[in-house]
């Protein structure tokens, strides 16, 4: 894959009302429009963004999760993160919005703590 594309796929999660979007790529001004358009066409209760396949975040690829959370939020549904890496992590921390999002370890962890 090139290192300037996102893919993204979506399925079920385990319980109703879930969907897990699992993202291969990097995060960035230049892919960031893909996810857009997924987190505004997704109407699920709960969103689960696989992160494990993402290596970078910039700026604007944060921002955009930012304001699908937002977005979400203020619609009564929820935005979770899973499986994020320590780097993605990092500009979360240096950002100071990792208290912003729910983050899980595992897939797995999300579909079982989101009820």
């Amino acid at each position: 894959m090139a290192t300037d594309q996102l893919q993204i796929e979506g399925r079920d999660g385990a319980r109703p009302g879930q969907r897990v979007a699992v993202l291969t790529g990097v995060l960035t001004i230049t892919t960031l429009s893909a996810f857009q358009d997924f987190a505004q066409a997704d109407q699920s209760e709960a969103l689960i963004l696989d992160m494990s396949g993402v290596p970078y975040i910039d700026s604007a690829g944060l921002g955009s999760i930012i304001s699908a959370y937002v977005t979400r939020s203020r619609l009564g549904r929820k935005l979770v993160l899973a499986s994020v890496n320590d780097r993605v992590k990092m500009v979360m921390t240096v950002t100071g919005v990792e208290q912003l999002f729910q983050i899980f370890a595992s897939v797995a962890e999300a579909e079982q703590a989101l009820q």
